[in-house]
Order: structure tokens, then sequence, then C-alpha cells
């Protein structure tokens, strides 16, 4: 809805802030990760996105397996439409 008039309005107004944590801090990457860990082994906390992103990190590291027909699909796919 919007936010200043109409049915739908919340009447309430809106502020948004964004902070860069590293120019404050450094290492701040690095220990939020400590932390999100540390929640999720001795609580069970479940952190959204976190299988999505070590499954990233790994084909990353490790590249993606996949068979040879569907690497010939996609060269003859890049072939085909290639400028």
């Amino acid at each position: 809805p919007w936010f200043t008039g109409g049915p739908d309005s919340p009447g309430t107004g809106l502020f948004v802030l964004a902070i860069e944590p590293k120019l404050l801090d450094p290492d701040f990457e690095q220990r939020m990760k400590d932390q999100l860990d540390r929640l999720r082994r001795r609580y069970g906390v479940h952190i959204p996105g976190r299988s999505r992103a070590e499954a990233a990190e790994k084909a990353k590291a490790r590249g993606i397996t996949t068979s040879r027909a569907v690497v010939q699909r996609i060269s003859e796919f890049a072939e085909r439409y290639s400028a």
C-alpha cells in the first residue's frame, strides 16, 4: 500500500538506513560467520540460506558434475546461438 494515503495506508512512515559494517570493522564478516555457527551448533538455530550458500561455495571450489550428454547439448546450443 501507499504510505501516505488510500484505504490501505498503514498510517506510518518509513525510514531505511543502510550501513556497510566492514567500514567500521574489517573483521565483521568473519565474526558474523563465527556467531552464526555458534548459534547453529549450540542452539540448533536455523540460518536461512545457509545450505544454499554452502552448496554455492562447494560448486565454486569443485565445479559441478554433469553428464557428457548435457555438456554436448549446451555446446551445441552455444554454437547455434552465439554471435
